[in-house]
């Protein structure tokens, strides 16, 4: 009897394998959504967190 080595490893970004779930249209859709907030949402955040708005 031999112990297996295959061992998951705990992916932090989708910790319930949420993506793999998804079709490939919803992938393109999650994809869209997460540009659009590192680049028009995310700086907005940033200055008023520095001005303390």
């Amino acid at each position: 009897m031999t112990k297996s080595n295959t061992r998951t490893t705990f992916d932090w970004a989708d910790p319930m394998f949420f993506n793999e779930q998804l079709t490939e249209e919803e992938r393109l859709i999650q994809d869209t959504a997460r540009d659009f907030s590192q680049e028009k949402l995310m700086p907005r955040v940033l200055e008023a967190n520095r001005n303390e708005v």
